[in-house]
């Protein structure tokens, strides 16, 4: 399993798209945490009552989570990742048919591309940690916010990654990547949807990381995040069982 994710983690690193994505999400949100800082205070210097730092890093924390839609897309190829053609290009062409012989167990090999694929995207918080750290010196968020706010990340990016490896197992991969993005909208969006129905229903509002992250950062006193967690925990073991039994049968298959 352990080689599995090495793998993975070293085509992540020495594919040009890859990296290029990780440095432009960098650079973007860099410039959006400058521009964010100067307009606010500019505001408060017209006599608006603002708080800067949480207005910045409110914004900033929704905008690095928005970048986490990326999750299913590298999911599915992760999943096709063995069906590459090209060798030279960072493929692996003939590794699909030595990965389908070896004695490996099912749960094993998801576990190992899951892991490789959440391991990849929380590197691209990680190195947001420097501007994360500027928070305590413009009055940003508190370190317990910042903490709930990367557990509600770690657990998005599995539900995200599993969406998009169990979607990929049913469809083509270009298939897959449009379901998978439809699906991540849809959970995350419908209970900002001002429809009657859908206020009623808690479940929804726990079920979207952007509700909870809004939350946390208001600090509300509902605890939405503790039950976010606790949904997509029981959710994501459940589709991982059913994924190791569909894996199961298309590796027979």
């Amino acid at each position: 399993m352990f080689a599995i994710i090495l793998k993975h983690l070293r085509f992540y690193s020495r594919s040009r798209k890859y990296r290029r994505i990780q440095f432009l999400t960098l650079c973007v949100l860099a410039l959006l945490l400058f521009v964010a800082t100067v307009e606010f205070y500019a505001h408060r210097r017209t006599g608006i009552a603002i708080d800067v730092g949480k207005q910045v890093y409110a914004l900033f924390i929704i905008a690095l989570f928005i970048f986490q839609f990326w999750v299913p897309r590298h999911a599915v190829e992760s999943l096709h990742m063995e069906r590459a053609h090209n060798a030279n290009r960072g493929g692996d062409e003939g590794n699909g048919a030595l990965l389908r012989l070896t004695p490996l167990a099912h749960w094993k090999i998801l576990a190992g591309k899951l892991s490789a694929v959440v391991l990849w995207a929380l590197w691209s918080v990680w190195l947001t940690l420097p501007l994360l750290a500027l928070s305590s010196y413009i009055g940003g968020l508190a370190l317990s916010q910042l903490v709930k706010c990367g557990a509600v990340f770690l657990m998005s990016c599995i539900f995200f990654a599993l969406s998009g490896i169990g979607i990929a197992l049913w469809h083509t991969p270009a298939r897959a990547k449009g379901i998978s993005y439809g699906f991540v909208l849809f959970i995350t969006f419908l209970p900002l949807i001002p429809f009657p129905h859908i206020d009623a229903i808690p479940m929804f509002e726990a079920m979207s990381p952007l509700c909870t992250l809004l939350s946390v950062i208001r600090s509300d006193p509902t605890q939405l995040w503790v039950w976010h967690i606790g949904l997509f925990c029981v959710l994501s073991f459940l589709i991982f069982l059913v994924l190791v039994a569909r894996f199961s049968s298309c590796r027979r298959g």
